[in-house]
C-alpha cells in the first residue's frame, strides 16, 4: 500500500535535508539565546519578559502545529539532554515502567502549573521565570546523564511534550528526528520514530489507562486555554477564585468533549483533532495583538488593524492543512491496521481469530501483576505482549529453553498454544511444569486469557510429581551417573535421568561455584549492580528435591575408564556405571605477544562478567577492546559500553557477524553500533597487545595502536577435552562421539560444547539440551538418534532485533531468495527457501523485525502457503504459519 508507506514515515524514512554540522550550529545557537534570555531577566527584565513572553512563547504553538520536528531539533532543553549520550557518558540507565507509566502526568500537569502560573508570577517576575528556565535545562540534562534515549527529559517529563504531540499530530512539513539514529526503543508510541502516527497509535491502543490520558489532556486544552485569556488578575480575585475559574473552563470542555465521543457518531480522532485545533486558533486569537505589539515596539513599525486578521487568517490556512492531513491519515491508519472483510488481520491466524468470534474487544490478555493488557495475537508470544505493554520481564534465548522468562498463567491456560517438547522439558527442568509457561514462546489463540508478570510461579503450590511407570535406570541395571559439568547440557542430563529414573544415584561435578545460571545474561553482571541475582535458573533446592548430589567448586581430575572411577581434585574417587561428559568449552585468548599482560579477559562465565567489572573500578579504565565480531563480541561490547567505557570492536572478518548476517543486514548492525558510541573496525589483524605490568593499547598489523586499558577476547572457544583425551577417549578439536552421543567407549557419552560431531554447531542452547536428552535416553537403551535442532542465533541486545539461521546466500539455483526493499536503511529480512523449508534467514533492524521468524523456524512447517504473499513483499505472513 504505497499511499500509507508515505504518510506514515518512520524517522529512517524521513529524508535527511540538512547536513548534521548545521543542526549542531542551530542549536549552539538556540542554546545561546536562551542563556541570553536568562541574562536580560536577570540584568533587564522588561526586555526579558517581553521578548519571552512576547514573541518566543507566542510562535512555538504555530511551529508545533506546521513544523514540530524544528523545535524538536533545536530545543535547548533536547540539545543539553541528548549531550551525555552523544558524547559517550550517558549511564543510559532504562527508565522504571512506573515512571515511564506516570510522565505523562507529570509533564502534563507541570505544564498546566507553569502557564497558569504566568498571571500569579511569572508574567511579572523575572527572577522566577528565570529559575523555571534554569532549572528545566538543569533537568534535562539531568535526565539525560542518567536515563537512556530521550526517556529522562524530551519522551517523558518535559512540560513541553504533550503540548507538542498534541499540535503535531498531523504536521505540514516533516523533519526526521536527528538525536535517535537508531531506535532505542525507550518510550512507547515515540512521536519521534512516526510523527503522524503516534496520536493514532495513542488513541488505539488497547490499553484503555494509556490511551485515556492522553485524550484528557486533548480534551482539556481548549477550554484551559479559553479559561487563561479570560481570567482576571489573581492579585485582585484571589488565587482560589483564579483557579476556581480555570477549572470550569476546563471541566465544560472535558465535559464537551466527553458528550462528542460517547453520544455522538463521530470518532475519537477526529473530535481529539477538532479540539487541538480549536486550541491553536484560541490560542491566536488573543496571542496575535501580543505578537504584534511586541514586533512594533522592537521595530517601530505601526500595524493596522487588518494585521491581527491577516495573522488569523495565517493561522486558519495552516489549521486547515493539519485538518486535511489528519482526516487523511486518519482513513490511512485505520486501511493499514483493520483486518481484511474475509481474512483476519495480518498475523492472526484464521482458525484462532473464529475460535475468538473475531471479537477485538474481548480478544485481550491481561496481566493481573501490572495491571496492563494487550491484544492476544496468535503471531505473537506473551513476553512479546506484556512487552508492548510497557512492562519489563527478564529474558534469554527467546526460544523456550533457557528458562529465563516463566510466567503464571491464572486463568485461560486452554486459550494458549500448546507446550512444545522443548518448552516441557525446560518447564520439566526448572521444576515449574504445570505452575507456569515460557513467555518467550507461549502464544495466546485467543483472548480471556489472564497472567500474572509480578507472581514467582515457584510460590504457588508444587504439583504432585507423577513416578514414571517403569525405572529405567532399574531396567538398564544402571545405579551412579557422573556428570562433568553444570550447564545446560549437565543440568538438563541430570533432570532427564531423574525423571526416568527415580532410583538411580546422580553425581554432578561442577568447576564453578554457582548452580546453573542464564549464560545468555552475564553480560548484565559486567554493568549491573545486582550481581547473580536473578541469573540463577534453578531454585537453591532444586538438587535436594531432585537428590542430586552436586559438587560445586570442584574439579574433576581424572577418569579410569576400566576401574569407572572420576578422581576429583579434593582427593575424592566417584564410581559410575555411566558417565557424561558435558564440561564444556573455554574461550580462546589471542596468542600474541602481550596476550598474557593484566587487562586482558575473556567473557564465558559470571566470574569473567564480575572480574572485568572489579578491574575497570579499581583501574578507573576508560577504553576497552572486544577482539571478535560474532555474537559474543557484540553483547561484550555492549556490555562494556553500559559500563561507561569507550569501546572498539576489532574483527578480523570482512564484517560483523559474518557466519549469521549478510552483507546488508551486517552493514545495519555496524551501523547501529556505531550510533551507539561503540566503533568497529574490519579486516584487523593484532600484532600485539602493549603494556608493562598491565594492558594500555593494542597495536593493529597495520601499525595502528588503539588505547586500551582493557582488552576482551571473544574470538571463538576450545572444547575442554584434556581430562578426556588423557582418559584415552578417541579425540579431535572435540570428544568424538556418534549419532546417540556415545564416545569411543560405550559406557561414556560427551554432550554440548565438548562433543564434537559432524554437522553440529556448537556454543547454543537448543544443541546442549537436544544432545542432552538424547544421551539420557541412549544411555537407557532407548534407540533415540540424535536430531540437530532448527538452529537460529539471536543477538541479545537492545533496540535492535538481529537474528540469523543457516546460509546467508544461497548456495544453488534451487534455492528461492525472498529479500526485503531496499528502501528501508535500517531494515532488513532476508529468507533462503528450498523445497518448502528455510535453510537462511537475515532479519535485521528495529525491535520486532524479526518477531514470527523464530517461532517459524523452530516449527519448520511446509513454507508453500505463504510463498505467494511472500514474493509480494508481505512479511507479516509469516505469522499465519505458526
Amino acid at each position: 500500500m504505497p499511499s500509507v508507506a508515505k504518510l506514515f514515515p518512520t524517522y529512517s524514512e524521513i529524508p535527511t535535508k540538512i547536513p548534521q554540522p548545521v543542526w549542531i550550529t542551530l542549536r549552539l545557537v538556540t542554546l545561546s539565546i536562551t542563556l541570553w534570555l536568562i541574562y536580560f531577566l536577570a540584568t533587564n527584565p522588561a526586555i526579558g519578559l517581553r521578548l519571552i513572553w512576547g514573541l518566543l512563547i507566542p510562535l512555538l504553538p504555530l511551529s508545533f502545529v506546521v513544523i514540530p520536528g524544528l523545535w524538536r531539533q533545536i530545543c535547548p532543553m533536547a540539545f543539553l539532554n541528548q549531550i551525555p549520550r552523544t558524547l559517550g557518558f550517558s549511564l543510559n540507565y532504562t527508565l522504571p515502567v512506573r515512571w515511564k507509566n506516570l510522565s505523562f502526568y507529570v509533564s502534563a500537569a507541570a505544564f498546566f502549573i507553569i502557564v497558569s502560573f504566568r498571571h500569579i508570577s511569572l508574567n511579572q517576575n523575572s527572577d522566577v521565570l528565570a529559575y523555571v528556565l534554569v532549572a528545566a535545562l538543569v533537568c534535562s540534562f539531568a535526565g539525560g546523564v542518567v536515563f537512556k534515549g530521550r526517556s529522562g527529559w524530551c519522551g517523558t517529563f518535559c512540560p513541553l511534550a504533550p503540548i507538542q504531540r498534541t499540535y503535531g499530530q498531523a504536521p505540514v512539513v516533516l523533519v526526521k528526528n536527528g538525536y535517535c539514529p537508531s531506535c532505542l526503543g525507550c518510550q512507547k508510541n515515540c512521536y519521534d520514530f512516526n510523527p503522524r502516527a503516534a496520536i493514532h497509535a495513542d488513541l488505539a491502543d488497547p490499553d484503555p489507562w494509556y490511551a485515556g490520558h492522553k485524550e484528557f489532556f486533548i480534551a482539556a486544552l481548549p477550554g484551559f486555554i479559553l479559561g487563561f485569556f479570560l481570567a482576571k488578575n489573581p492579585a485582585e480575585t484571589g488565587i482560589d477564585e483564579y483557579y476556581l475559574h480555570l477549572a470550569l473552563w476546563t471541566g465544560l470542555s472535558l465535559g464537551v468533549y466527553m458528550t462528542l465521543t460517547r453520544l455522538v457518531w463521530i470518532s475519537k480522532y477526529k473530535v481529539s483533532l477538532a479540539f487541538a485545533m480549536a486550541a491553536q486558533v484560541i490560542f491566536y486569537w488573543y496571542a496575535a495583538p501580543v505578537i504584534l505589539a511586541t514586533i512594533a515596539s522592537i521595530t517601530h513599525v505601526e500595524f493596522s488593524a487588518q494585521s491581527r486578521v491577516a495573522v488569523l487568517v495565517v493561522v486558519s490556512l495552516f489549521v486547515i492543512a493539519v485538518f486535511v492531513n489528519g482526516l487523511r491519515s486518519e482513513r490511512e491508519y485505520k486501511e493499514a491496521t483493520a483486518p481484511a472483510a474475509a481474512e483476519p488481520r495480518v498475523g492472526i491466524n484464521a482458525d484462532a481469530l473464529r475460535a475468538a468470534g473475531g471479537s477485538a474487544g474481548g480478544n485481550m490478555v491481561v496481566d493481573r501483576g501490572s495491571g496492563r493488557s494487550f491484544p492476544a495475537d496468535p503471531g505473537k508470544s506473551l513476553l512479546q505482549g506484556v512487552e508492548s505493554a510497557g512492562v519489563t520481564i527478564d529474558f534469554g534465548c527467546r526460544m523456550g529453553m533457557c528458562g529465563a522468562d516463566p510466567i503464571v498463567i491464572v486463568e485461560g491456560e486452554d486459550c494458549l498454544s500448546p507446550p512444545t517438547d522443548d518448552e516441557l522439558a525446560t518447564l520439566r527442568r526448572l521444576g515449574l511444569e504445570g505452575r507456569a509457561r515460557m513467555a518467550c514462546v507461549c502464544r495466546p489463540l485467543q483472548g480471556g486469557v489472564t497472567i500474572d508478570s509480578k507472581m514467582n510461579p515457584r510460590d504457588l503450590p508444587e504439583p504432585v510429581e507423577k513416578a514414571p511407570d517403569v525405572d529405567l535406570g532399574v531396567e538398564a541395571g544402571i545405579q551412579k551417573v557422573v556428570i562433568i559439568g553444570n550447564g545446560t547440557a549437565g543440568m538438563t542430563a541430570a533432570s532427564e535421568i531423574r525423571r526416568l529414573s527415580p532410583s538411580c544415584q546422580i553425581d554432578v561435578v561442577a568447576r564453578e561455584s554457582a548452580l546453573l545460571y542464564n549464560r545468555m545474561a552475564i553480560g548484565r553482571l559486567v554493568y549491573g549492580r545486582t550481581a547473580m541475582a536473578g541469573l540463577h535458573l534453578l531454585p537453591a533446592d532444586w538438587h535436594e528435591k531432585k537428590n542430586v548430589t552436586m559438587w560445586l567448586n570442584t574439579i574433576a581430575t581424572g577418569i579410569d575408564l576400566a576401574q569407572r572411577t572420576v578422581s576429583l581434585g579434593t582427593g575424592e574417587v566417584l564410581a559410575c556405571d555411566r558417565l557424561i561428559l558435558a564440561q564444556g568449552s573455554s574461550a580462546l585468548a589471542p596468542s600474541v605477544p602481550g596476550g598474557d599482560l593484566a587487562g586482558n579477559f575473556v567473557l564465558r562465565e559470571a566470574n569473567d562478567a564480575m572480574a572485568i567489572r572489579a578491574w575497570r573500578q579499581q583501574h578507573g579504565c576508560r577504553t576497552a577492546v572486544v577482539i571478535g565480531g560474532g555474537v559474543l563480541g557484540i553483547e561484550a561490547a555492549d556490555a562494556l559500553k553500559h559500563l561507561n567505557l569507550k569501546v572498539i570492536i576489532l574483527q578480523r572478518g570482512h564484517r560483523l557477524m559474518d557466519r549469521q548476517l549478510d552483507k546488508r543486514g551486517s552493514a545495519i548492525l555496524t551501523r547501529y553500533l556505531e550510533a551507539l558510541g561503540i566503533s568497529v573496525r574490519v579486516g584487523a589483524s593484532i600484532a600485539r597487545i602493549n603494556g608493562t605490568d598491565r594492558v594500555t593499547s593494542i597495536e593493529l598489523a597495520s601499525g595502528e595502536v588503539i588505547d586500551a586499558e582493557i582488552v576482551v577476547a571473544c574470538a571463538g572457544i576450545e572444547p575442554n577435552i584434556a581430562i578426556a583425551k588423557a582418559a584415552g577417549l578417541t579425540v579431535n578439536r572435540g570428544v568424538i562421539v556418534d549419532d546417540r552421543l556415545r564416545t569411543s567407549d560405550a559406557h561414556v557419552f560427551a554432550v554440548g560444547d565438548v562433543a564434537e560431531l559432524p554437522g553440529t554447531v556448537g556454543g547454543l542452547w537448543a544443541v546442549s539440551t537436544a544432545q542432552a536428552t538424547t544421551a539420557v535416553a541412549t544411555m537407557f537403551g532407548c534407540e533415540d538418534s540424535y536430531v540437530p535442532p532448527s538452529t537460529l542465533v539471536s543477538l541479545k541486545m537492545d533496540g535492535i532485533d538481529v537474528k540469523g539461521f543457516g546460509l546467508t546466500e544461497p548456495a544453488n539455483d534451487t534455492q528461492e531468495v525472498f529479500r526485503s526493499a531496499e528502501d528501508h536503511a535500517d531494515e532488513h529480512r532476508s529468507l533462503i527457501v528450498e523445497n518448502g523449508r528455510i535453510v537462511g534467514a537475515v532479519f535485521v533492524g528495529p525491535p520486532g523485525v524479526g518477531e514470527f521468524v523464530g517461532p517459524v523456524i523452530q516449527k519448520n512447517p511446509d513454507m508453500t502457503p505463504v510463498l505467494a504473499e511472500l514474493r509480494q513483499g508481505n512479511w507479516d505472513a509469516l505469522g499465519r504459519l505458526l
